[in-house]
């Protein structure tokens, strides 16, 4: 394995929120200075702490656009960014995968796992000046259960939700459920306004394509393909944010937006610039790079509706044919790591690091297939499939690589590159592909795994694959409260996983995240960690040169 890993951290300026407090504070001023005295005499000063600036536009680079603004409905990676600023969640999670407060200020669970009441704060609009009450909550997760939500499965538990008053909210679960306070913290999660959603058809109401939530930020303009627009909100429950306003650019050619961020176009990448640009961006000063490992990871989807992917030889002959160690070199820089279990080990409690993917062997991979009776034809190749990609630079590059890898076991592939709004639909919804390359957060509980693998997952590439052992094992784990059982149960998951090849793992991610260094108080920074801030947040977030204030 290869690992080549570089943290580069801002120091903590203040510390935020109980993972504490949660209002931005100006820095103190200097004390007045002392009448002058001799040099000889004169005491040592200390310097003044830099005064905090207020205001200007930031400008955010993004590959791709959403495809609505509903933060409930449906998997819209491209919308994360934005959602995580318009709304915010129950419960959220730092860039540290530590869950924090958010709408909710404390919260208690029973000894016996069925009740969950959470004690929300009292002071939160939402952005047309209507109140958030535990209201809110009720209808917000009520309405992914009843209109099969994103997260539908991961908050199945919940039995009933009861409001005892405006900033009281309890869920009673019909088991125990380990994994849910993670999934209130994770994906597809902010709180919707009952008073816009109430009645509606929630995938074609208005709002979805002109969000009122309740955070740092309020919704201005979207142009589709072009940019889209938020304003600092005044009103917000944590404090105003520093800056006026934020407008998400949306380039999808990294070498562009690269450029762009060079011009001084763009103050902040928010997708990766390239691993090949990483060197040169850390060694430059303009530019602030955190590289940090992550609970993420890319791995390679097998069709179970085609029936050549129903054949376990020729899972097996790709995942064996697949050289991980050129995939990292040459598409990563050695950025990350090589993956071959069937979990993210940096969670390490749930891993499984016996039953791991087969190890790269041509000849073998060869052997199997013409054993199997998949001969080659007179052009070489014994068959040919649908590599069906999202557009990424990284991804781009691997699954050229692949290209090269699958021709050395006579295997053609055709490689289909999408936006990813388009990529979603076929990919998870019509499963028309043979094989397909995704990634994602695989925390913040191994219980993810539910979502990606089991026969009723919601957030499955693998058509429709289904192992009812691996369902019932992982239904097992969740309900148990003692970590290390519930691993025990995980690795066994893991190793049907294995069994069954039901996937191969290419590598595990660090993220990289490039901004302008005129720039302070980013979510992914100690400072942001401290504060609580939720992925990609810009609540905080300010620049350090007035030249940048208008």
């Amino acid at each position: 394995m290869k690992r080549k890993l570089i943290t580069l951290l801002l120091a903590a300026t203040f510390l935020l929120s109980a993972c504490g407090q949660t209002t931005p504070t100006t820095a103190p001023t200097s004390a007045p200075t002392a009448a002058p005295t001799s040099p000889a005499t004169q005491a040592p000063t200390e310097p003044a702490e830099p005064e905090i600036l207020r205001g200007g536009t930031l400008v955010v680079s993004v590959a791709n656009s959403p495809a609505s603004f509903n933060p409930l409905w449906k998997t819209d990676d491209p919308a994360s960014i934005i959602n995580q600023n318009v709304f915010n969640k129950l419960v959220t999670l730092n860039n540290a995968y530590e869950i924090c407060p958010d709408l909710a200020k404390s919260w208690v669970i029973s000894e016996d796992g069925l009740t969950y009441t959470f004690n929300l704060h009292e002071n939160i609009l939402w952005h047309d000046g209507v109140p958030f009450t535990s209201e809110d909550v009720k209808f917000s997760i009520l309405a992914v259960q009843e209109f099969n939500g994103r997260m539908a499965a991961e908050w199945g538990a919940v039995e009933t939700i009861d409001c005892p008053d405006d900033y009281t909210v309890i869920l009673n679960l019909s088991r125990p459920d380990a994994a849910l306070i993670g999934f209130l913290a994770w994906y597809a999660n902010q709180m919707i306004p009952k008073h816009i959603y109430e009645g509606t058809d929630w995938t074609t109401n208005p709002a979805n394509m002109s969000p009122i939530g309740t955070g740092p930020f309020k919704f201005v303009e979207w142009r589709q393909g072009v940019s889209i627009t938020l304003e600092r909100n005044d009103d917000y429950f944590m404090g105003a944010p520093y800056l006026d306003e934020i407008v998400f650019q949306i380039i999808p050619d990294v070498n562009t937006a690269l450029q762009a961020m060079y011009n001084g176009e763009v103050d902040h990448m928010a997708s990766s610039p390239g691993y090949a640009e990483l060197d040169k961006l850390i060694n430059n000063p303009d530019y602030t790079v955190t590289i940090r490992t992550m609970p993420s990871r890319y791995y390679l989807g097998y069709n179970f509706g085609r029936e050549l992917m129903q054949d376990i030889v020729v899972r097996e002959a790709i995942a064996m044919a697949i050289d991980r160690d050129e995939i990292l070199e040459r598409a990563f820089y050695n950025y990350g790591t090589t993956a071959y279990g069937y979990y993210t080990p940096v969670i390490a409690w749930a891993f499984n690091d016996k039953d791991l993917a087969p190890e790269y062997n041509i000849e073998k991979a060869n052997q199997m297939l013409d054993d199997a009776g998949y001969a080659k034809g007179a052009n070489g190749f014994r068959f040919a499939v649908d590599l069906v990609t999202f557009v990424s630079q990284a991804v781009d590059d691997m699954s050229t690589i692949l290209k090269e890898q699958m021709k050395e076991i006579g295997v053609d592939i055709n490689w289909i590159s999408m936006e990813q709004n388009s990529w979603t639909p076929r990919i998870r919804q019509d499963f028309d592909f043979d094989l397909c390359i995704t990634n994602g957060f695989h925390g913040p509980d191994p219980h993810n795994l539910w979502g990606r693998f089991a026969t009723t997952g919601s957030g499955k590439i693998c058509g429709p694959y289904s192992n009812p052992e691996i369902d019932r094992l992982l239904m097992e784990a969740v309900q148990l409260s003692d970590q290390t059982e519930r691993g025990d149960v995980y690795k066994e998951v893991q190793r049907l996983m294995r069994e069954d090849v039901c996937m191969a793992p290419l590598i595990d991610l660090v993220g990289t995240s490039v901004w302008s260094a005129k720039l302070d108080g980013l979510a992914n920074t100690e400072e942001g960690i401290a504060a609580g801030l939720t992925f990609s947040s810009y609540a905080l977030t300010r620049f350090n040169d007035p030249s940048m204030i208008n």
